[in-house]
């Protein structure tokens, strides 16, 4: 029986993905199997295209992995341990996870062998690519803060709309440009706000209409894209350094489930940052800081007279649902047929069916789906499930079962790091005695004595990653019992719950609710709650659940599990 080789590259940026620098990857890989004589299989070369190596949730290494489960691999060949993962603890979970399921692992520019020696070299490579890493990260902050502080424009990735970004030799002669054409759609962008007094999604559709390209030209104005234009102070000459944050996404959007939920990197979404640690950079103004600051005014009271706020209905579902046609998200809208809005028929409505919000039209098929239904048939549902925990019960108890051999592993590496911390405590403990006998000088010990505490503070670090994994996984081995105490403290309140605590427990126990109104269907992504109190904040894994609602009754409920 022939030897089974599996590939694996990853590159960590788009800018790399674009480039084809995973092709280079996979042509090297290549190269290396035809000079040892390695058959590679089409379907077993698995890439990750622009995905950070600091986190696990990769597409095709989950695939690589799912191989090497079923028992379909012999071995894996990757260039480098750092294309594997960047962190250390990661990199030594997946080498004892492929030895475990007797998968050799080979790097090409290095070998993996049993001895002490080329043990140790593997574990210093992969410490040093990590530090390597977070050293580069850190001089890059601190450099860009440094210049940022120093009003040079270099401190900024790019230019907004309405400015072109010129780049030079010398970081300190980096500018900004006005573009004459954006400027003036920026102009009258400002003019139309502040003088016609024109909503932004009306902005937004008159730009379309007139055809005006936008900075990637292709598609149509969005309400976002001019809110966010609105608020940036470059327009009035002071453009603002470290407005945002990076923060890991707690929403899950439609790129992402395009993607199948593996985000890029760990940390995916943004958050605006309080407005006394913007650090400004002087900049050409576009507009002038009399208007910006009209525009500013008049943004805050179109959010204190907003439709959303003075809305008479409330959505049950708002926040929780999405097309599984488009991807969108769908919203609450009540039926302008009516005067009173008490008696306005409420519908929930796609985003991909609403033509103005694209250059070509409407890019979903689906139709409104009225809103008395859809709540009914999802809190009918949540409360059978409530009634009926036995199935979600015996479901998870199965999974939970699975991570228990995982659970040894990281329980095994946590032990054998506590070990190297206390051997690297008796080595400095070793050298204060000599120094304080005589025997070894100051200048002797200091450069030996920081070698420790770097390897002891890189320990460390590992040791927590490990103990928080650990703790994860024992909270959720805690979810069967804890679910089951949920489940008594609320089954017989049900029927009598206010909407703030329907939407309270929706909230806790459904993560998203795809809605396909063109076929009738739907399906439920569930969470498990972990802490005994309600409300309850944790969430656990997701089973899922799917619903037909081809009739209103929906009598027949179809439970089915994703995998965790």
């Amino acid at each position: 029986m022939s030897t089974r080789i599996a590939l694996y590259a990853r590159v960590s940026s788009d800018h790399q993905a674009h480039e084809g620098t995973i092709d280079s990857q996979v042509a090297s890989l290549r190269t290396y199997c035809a000079e040892h004589q390695y058959r590679v299989e089409e379907d077993l070369i698995f890439c990750d295209n622009g995905v950070s190596g600091t986190t696990l949730a990769r597409r095709g290494l989950d695939a690589l992995r799912d191989k090497a489960v079923a028992g379909d691999l012999d071995r894996v060949v990757v260039l480098c341990p750092d294309r594997l993962a960047r962190k250390h603890t990661h990199q030594l979970l997946l080498v004892e996870e492929f030895h475990r399921l007797g998968v050799e692992i080979e790097f090409t520019n290095h070998v993996i062998a049993q001895t002490p020696e080329d043990q140790l070299l593997f574990h210093v490579q992969g410490v040093i690519a990590e530090f390597e890493r977070e050293k580069i990260l850190e001089r890059s902050r601190r450099g860009k803060l440094h210049r940022a502080r120093n009003g040079k424009v270099s401190a900024l990735a790019q230019a907004p709309y309405g400015y072109v970004y010129l780049r030079a030799m010398n970081r300190d002669e980096t500018r900004y440009e006005i573009h004459p054409h954006e400027a003036e759609v920026v102009r009258q962008i400002f003019t139309w706000f502040t003088e016609e007094h024109l909503r932004i999604e009306a902005i937004a559709r008159r730009l379309t209409r007139e055809q005006i390209p936008t900075r990637q030209q292709h598609g149509g104005w969005n309400a976002s894209v001019l809110w966010n234009l609105l608020r940036n102070p470059a327009y009035m000459g002071q453009a603002a350094y470290q407005k945002t944050q990076v923060v890991p996404r707690t929403r899950v959007i439609k790129s992402a489930r395009e993607r199948g939920y593996y985000p890029k990197h760990v940390h995916s979404s943004c958050r605006p940052r309080p407005v006394d640690e913007w650090i400004y950079i002087p900049v050409p103004a576009i507009v002038s800081p009399n208007l910006f600051q009209r525009a500013q005014t008049q943004l805050a009271e179109n959010k204190k007279f907003a439709a959303r706020h003075r809305r008479p209905q409330r959505y049950l579902l708002s926040g929780l649902l999405h097309c599984q046609r488009c991807g969108y998200a769908l919203y609450g809208k009540p039926s302008r047929h009516k005067q009173d809005p008490a008696l306005q028929p409420c519908y929930y409505r796609c985003k991909g069916q609403d033509g103005y919000r694209f250059a070509s039209g409407r890019v979903c098929p689906g139709r409104p789906v009225r809103m008395e239904l859809l709540d009914e048939v999802i809190w009918r549902h949540l409360t059978e499930l409530l009634q009926h925990p036995k199935v979600v019960l015996r479901e998870y108890a199965q999974r939970v079962n699975k991570q228990q051999t995982h659970s040894t592993l990281v329980e095994a590496l946590l032990r054998k790091k506590q070990k190297e911390s206390r051997q690297q405590e008796g080595e400095k403990q070793r050298l204060l005695d000599l120094y304080q006998a005589g025997s070894i000088s100051l200048e002797e010990i200091a450069p030996r004595l920081q070698d420790i505490r770097t390897r002891i503070k890189s320990i460390e670090g590992e040791v927590q990653r490990l103990a928080h994994e650990r703790q994860q996984q024992d909270q959720h081995l805690r979810l069967v019992e804890h679910f089951a105490v949920f489940q008594q403290k609320i089954g017989q309140s049900l029927d009598r719950l206010s909407f703030e605590e329907k939407r309270r427990i929706l909230q806790l126990l459904v993560t998203e609710v795809a809605v396909d109104s063109v076929q009738g269907e739907i399906t439920i992504k569930h969470i498990l709650p972990i802490d005994e109190t309600l409300p309850l904040h944790s969430r656990g894994h997701d089973p899922s659940s799917v619903d037909d609602l081809s009739s209103p009754e929906a009598s027949t409920l179809i439970t089915q599990f994703n995998a965790l």
